[in-house]
């Protein structure tokens, strides 16, 4: 089957006064492009309006004419071939669908090929076909010894891979396990980093926690025991109950007023105390628990 194709004479070119129309409308299109109507010149407007657009018209219905003939020939071509075009399609597809089915069945015969292989090498428990498996193995330039090599070099590597995440320092059990799941060591480790920033951030968190805890209660104490020197100052004594023991008279250095020791105890509160302690401080009295 061959194509034969006659040769014909291509048409003649189509001839007419262009070149007089275009100088003469190039002309006319100066001339009206700078012309300014008046009032008795609107008639004159309107006819040379409709000249022009007869002009047009005739012009256009002869392209339409003249290409609807020149095209005839070409387009009963164009029909012929695409006609032969549907008929040698169908043989196509029918051919097609045989070549397809032929080469489905070959790959699913290496597929069935390829798991028995699997089954074979040795794999660690928890890695499966679905896991290494390689969408070129199906292809007919891959050959089955080539596809047992590849198998064999994971294997090795995903026993080393294994060694490596048990040997880290920490977290390394939990990234085995995520290595078991993806067969992606570089995600492995940055699962067990996750988890170490994860725990190394709760550590930090809990000793800030608990240092401001003890802060919070060294200050408390602190303060209760100001607050107890406070009291100190004066015991506290029966109600109602005031004992005043004077004592010699200490002979003052100078020409100051003598001054003397007095133990005295007397019932007070928190604020009494407080009290007590400013006035002692603002008459320069030296006192201090008993």
């Amino acid at each position: 089957m061959e194509l034969r194709v006659n040769e014909v004479a291509m048409p003649e070119k189509i001839s007419f006064n262009y070149e007089e129309l275009k100088a003469e409308l190039t002309e006319k299109v100066a001339f009206y492009e700078t012309l300014v109507y008046t009032d008795d010149q609107v008639k004159d407007a309107k006819a040379d309006r409709a000249t022009l657009n007869k002009l047009k018209k005739t012009l256009n219905d002869e392209r339409i004419r003249r290409e609807k003939e020149y095209m005839q020939p070409f387009n009963e071509f164009k029909a012929q071939v695409n006609e032969i075009i549907g008929i040698i399609d169908k043989p196509i597809a029918v051919i097609d669908k045989q070549v397809k089915e032929f080469e489905d069945q070959k790959k699913a015969n290496k597929q069935n090929a390829i798991e028995e292989l699997f089954a074979t090498i040795g794999f660690q428990n928890f890695v499966t076909l679905e896991k290494i498996w390689d969408p070129k193995w199906l292809n007919a330039s891959v050959s089955m010894k080539s596809i047992e090599e590849q198998m064999r070099s994971r294997m090795y590597q995903i026993g080393d891979d294994v060694l490596t995440l048990h040997n880290l320092p920490e977290f390394g059990f939990e990234a085995t396990e995520v290595y078991k799941q993806t067969l992606d060591i570089n995600k492995a480790i940055k699962e067990a980093q996750r988890m170490a920033e994860i725990t190394k951030a709760k550590a930090d968190a809990e000793a800030k926690k608990k240092a401001a805890e003890e802060s919070r209660k060294a200050e408390e104490e602190r303060k209760a025991q100001e607050i107890k020197e406070e009291q100190r100052v004066i015991a506290p004594a029966e109600p109602n109950e005031q004992a005043v023991t004077p004592s010699e008279p200490v002979q003052s250095a100078d020409s100051t007023p003598e001054r003397m020791l007095v133990r005295i105890e007397v019932l007070l509160t928190t604020e009494d105390a407080y009290a007590l302690k400013e006035f002692f401080k603002s008459r320069s009295i030296e006192f201090k628990a008993i």
